[in-house]
């Protein structure tokens, strides 16, 4: 069950990673600035964050299965016909049906999770989930690079339909409904309203969901702004991504596989704490190499973001099972408001903010500082112990 959930995790990552390569294949070939090719990641962003809103619910009324099924076709129809976009209005419009199906497996692969397991075991069960779904951006823009550079853009395309097609296949056969009839809630706007009502009447949930969103801003500064550092802050070539993706899921892996054996050994608490202090750290590490070096350069670089990786993947699954634990029983409209706060924060960020930290790694550091500085200290705040009143009496 995790590796399959893990395999339609992979499906939106490697959208986002896989052409990232090809930015300026893109460019030449429509006779766009990159700036403007920025927007295909950004539209993709906003429509798969808008649509989160809407895959848990629709899981919670229609059932699991169902609504993953459908979200796969449709992604494998956006992802031909990106392949064979005649014009860029054609490709964004191609990039928005992406978007607005590919997220259908995080945010339903972790209402599953909540279905079928609890406390730690949930816990293990998502840091594995983590674990798969960081394979992705490890490999898809090392073969995207090489398609992009031997093959043209469109070939990274052909192969995300091949990915959405075989995630299709495989959960046709094998993926079972794990939400029963009786367990389902109605399907109307009046109940959609209420549930949303529910969800975003919780204001911890909110503050909460808000505050943990700020680490996919930073998130989304460094993987908006790769193709960007890569070919002319490092001036490395289009196939040379690895030299920072690699880094990047290998710390991504560990802090997964970190957060899975320490499941039920150790608190929420203390796990989120080590997250914060590896991301924080390594934002702070970062930001003082480049203003001493001034230039960048390998190793450092590449490192100093994987260890920002490996705080950012421990903290998803003892942070996410916290908020949802919010609303249990609208575990899958909760984690559609909670992946709309993280996607909208990242698609913001990667789509329209990213320009303005081209070419100024320093700008790049403060940026992703100042998200987690904000993050952290908005999660501490909200987990503060009331203090005792200065005058209340014994008893």
């Amino acid at each position: 069950m995790v590796l399959m959930l893990g395999l339609l995790s992979c499906v939106a990552p490697a959208t986002i990673d896989a052409y990232l390569p090809a930015f300026g294949a893109l460019g030449r070939e429509f006779g766009v600035p990159q700036d403007t090719v920025q927007l295909t990641l950004g539209v993709y962003m906003f429509c798969y964050a808008a649509m989160l809103l809407l895959h848990g619910t629709l899981s919670d009324s229609l059932g699991r299965r169902r609504v993953v099924l459908t979200a796969l076709v449709c992604y494998v129809a956006g992802a031909l016909l990106a392949a064979a976009a005649p014009d860029f209005g054609w490709l964004l419009a191609a990039r928005a049906l992406q978007g607005l199906s590919a997220g259908a497996g995080i945010v339903v692969g972790q209402a599953i999770v909540r279905d079928c397991y609890e406390g730690a075991v949930a816990r293990r069960a998502m840091s594995y989930l983590i674990l798969v779904f960081n394979l992705s951006p490890a490999l898809a823009p090392i073969v995207g690079g090489y398609l992009a550079a031997h093959q043209g853009w469109r070939a990274v395309f052909l192969l995300l339909a091949v990915l959405a097609t075989a995630a299709l296949a495989l959960c046709a056969l094998r993926l079972p409904e794990t939400l029963a009839p009786e367990q389902r809630q109605p399907l109307s706007w009046r109940g959609l309203a209420r549930n949303y009502g529910r969800v975003l009447g919780d204001a911890r949930f909110v503050s909460l969901g808000l505050a943990f969103s700020l680490v996919f801003a930073a998130q989304g500064f460094l993987i908006g702004a790769a193709p960007d550092f890569i070919t002319n802050v490092l001036g490395l070539q289009e196939t040379d991504f690895a030299y920072l993706f690699v880094p990047l899921v290998i710390g991504a892996m560990l802090g997964a596989l970190f957060a899975a054996r320490k499941a039920g050994s150790w608190s929420d608490a203390r796990v989120t704490a080590l997250a914060y202090l590896l991301m924080g750290g390594s934002c702070l590490a970062n930001l003082a190499y480049v203003a001493a070096a001034g230039r960048p350069a390998l190793p450092w670089a590449v490192i100093l973001p994987g260890v920002f990786t490996c705080g950012l993947a421990m903290s998803v699954p003892a942070m996410t099972l916290r908020i949802l634990a919010r609303v249990p029983q609208l575990s899958g409209t909760a984690a559609s408001v909670l992946g709309f706060m993280q996607m909208l924060t990242f698609s913001l960020v990667s789509g329209w903010c990213v320009p303005l930290v081209y070419g100024q790694p320093l700008r790049l550091a403060l940026a992703m500082l100042a998200c987690v500085a904000a993050s952290a200290l908005g999660w501490a705040w909200l987990h503060r112990k009331p203090r005792p009143l200065a005058n209340a009496e014994p008893g």
